[in-house]
This record gives C-alpha cells, structure tokens and sequence, in this order.
C-alpha cells in the first residue's frame, strides 16, 4: 500500500513539474512571439530597402505621415478653426521641410483638417522634387544613394535601441504580475506602442535627414 502511494505521490509531483516546465515554456514562446512579429515587419521595412525598390515613394510615404503627424498634434478639430495655432503648425513644418522656408500661415487659413494634411502633403512633394533635382545635378543617382543610407541608418541604430528597451520592458512587467496585471498583457500592449513610435520616429528623422543632406561638391577638376 505503501509503495502505492509513494508511487501516485511521484506521478502526481512529476505531472506538477512537466506542467511548470510547460507553462514557462509557453510563457517563453508567447514573450518571443511578440518580438518575431516586430522582427518580420522591421526585416520586411530594411529589405525592400535594399532591393531598392521605389525609394523615392517610400521616402515620400515617410514625409506623407509626418505630415499628418504634425497637423494632428497641432489642430484639434474640436476647436473653432480661427483657434488653430497655425503659426507652430508651419513652424514645425518648416523644421523637417526646410524647403518650405516661404510658407506662410496665411496659406493655410480657410482649410480643413483634411484640406490641411492634402495641402501640405502637396507641398512636401513639390519640396522634394526641387531637392532631388538640386542633388541630382551633382551626380546622377546619387538621391537614391542617400535614400537607401540614411533608411538602413535609422531603422538599424533605432531597432538596436528598441530591443534594448524591449528587454527592460520584459523584466519590469515581471514585477506587475504582483499587482494583479497579467505581464504577457502588459508586455504586448506596451511593446506595441514602443514599436509604433520607433517607426515614427524612423519616418521623422528619414525625411528631415533627406532635406537637410548636403553633398559636399566634388573638387573641380575631378573625374567621375
């Protein structure tokens, strides 16, 4: 009798453990889902970039989304219009579109939020063509060079930084599971905005780069 219920005792304790082991690594799997899923879009983003493929469309999207970015943060549609600040609207504009140096409010006023984003959308186009042609004119192709650089560049150097902030996110989550938060929730939600604004600010600083690159002009004299 003894030795039988020594031996459901251990069946019992082995269950219990293959159940644990189980569990964590579901837990494991489930955390690393969620970092796979980040990993194929960011992968997805760096290899259409080196397949060069409509660079300057991409290019062009990033300024698009800045643009409503910029719109959205300074034009609240629950306001009347004429309480629009208009002036900081154009202001930031100008900062990742230096091009735009003779846009005035003025230009803007009568627009509605989606006049707003078109109009500007429209601008931005006409200022990047006007900063293909100047560089373009040092060296053929050399815009899509730059398009490619600084892309790789700033999806790179920011999804370094990501993981690292995804792994401290990971172990702090750990800690709210004693508040009654469910960590796997909490990882996934907070992970998800940190991407989100990982890739905007890829966009953002993509864009300003693009406007403010200035190739140094080749020595005279130099063959190409």
């Amino acid at each position: 009798i003894e030795s039988g219920m020594l031996t459901r005792s251990l069946e019992g304790a082995q269950k219990k453990v293959e159940t644990y082991y189980y569990d964590i690594r579901k837990q494991v799997f489930e955390y690393d889902e969620v970092m796979n899923n980040q990993r194929k879009a960011v992968y997805a983003e760096r290899r259409r970039v080196l397949e060069g493929r409509e660079l300057k469309a991409q290019v062009i999207g990033y300024g698009e989304r800045t643009v409503e970015d910029i719109v959205e943060a300074y034009v609240n549609p629950e306001l009347p219009p004429e309480e629009w600040d208009l002036t900081r609207l154009v202001d930031k504009t100008k900062e990742f579109i230096y091009l735009l140096e003779d846009l005035t409010p003025d230009q803007l006023q009568g627009l509605g939020v989606e006049e707003l984003k078109a109009f500007l959308q429209e601008q931005l186009r006409n200022a990047y063509d006007i900063k293909e042609g100047q560089i373009e004119q040092q060296r053929p192709g050399l815009m899509r060079e730059a398009e490619r650089y600084f892309i790789l560049q700033q999806i790179d150097t920011l999804w370094r930084e990501h993981l690292q902030a995804m792994d401290a996110l990971r172990e702090s989550v750990g800690l709210r599971g004693y508040g009654q938060k469910d960590p796997l929730i909490e990882y996934k939600n907070e992970g998800y905005d940190m991407f989100l604004e990982m890739m905007t600010q890829m966009r953002r600083n993509v864009i300003y780069s693009m406007f403010m690159f200035q190739p140094a002009a080749a020595p005279q004299g130099a063959t190409t």
